[in-house]
């Protein structure tokens, strides 16, 4: 009669092939959840991440808002409207002096238009105003800063 141990059932080679097939089922659960989850983990922040741009009608809001500052005269609140890559483009001082050089600026302005335009190989939203009296178009681009969409370009 052939032993136990001659058949394999308790050899080490049989407990060898066992422990190798376990590993190898967990090794491919293992790759099979963290797939899953990293999959998982892209596709949430696909969907929550920030826009790049605004809706129209929430950027028209935006920059009619700070056009609407401009002209009441309210300094404080039109700077804070505007990005930090604005503020360092433009100054405090210089922005000044651009508005009383234009004082259509100062106009009652209607909304125009919305386009799509490449900053930085970016496809961004520019919102166009046109001065009441005079005609001429402001155009205005928005940043996302601090969960807040504010100017961050102002073309004349």
């Amino acid at each position: 009669m052939p032993s136990v141990s001659s058949l394999g059932l308790w050899s080490g080679q049989a407990l060898s092939r066992s422990l190798l097939v376990s590993r190898t089922v967990a090794g491919i659960l293992a790759t099979t959840v963290l797939v899953a989850l990293l999959g998982s983990g892209t596709l949430a922040w696909w969907w929550l991440r920030p826009a790049v741009n605004p809706s129209v009608d929430q950027g028209r809001n935006v920059a009619a808002d700070f056009l609407l500052r401009l002209r009441e005269g309210s300094p404080k609140e039109v700077w804070e409207s505007t990005t930090a890559e604005f503020k360092s483009a433009e100054g405090r001082e210089k922005f000044a002096a651009r508005v009383k050089a234009n004082p259509w600026l100062l106009e009652s302005m209607e909304f125009s238009s919305s386009q799509q335009v490449k900053v930085n190989d970016v496809e961004r939203l520019e919102f166009v105003f046109t001065a009441a009296k005079s005609g001429k178009p402001v155009r205005l681009l928005l940043g996302r800063e601090q969960a807040q969409w504010k100017i961050d370009r102002l073309s004349l």
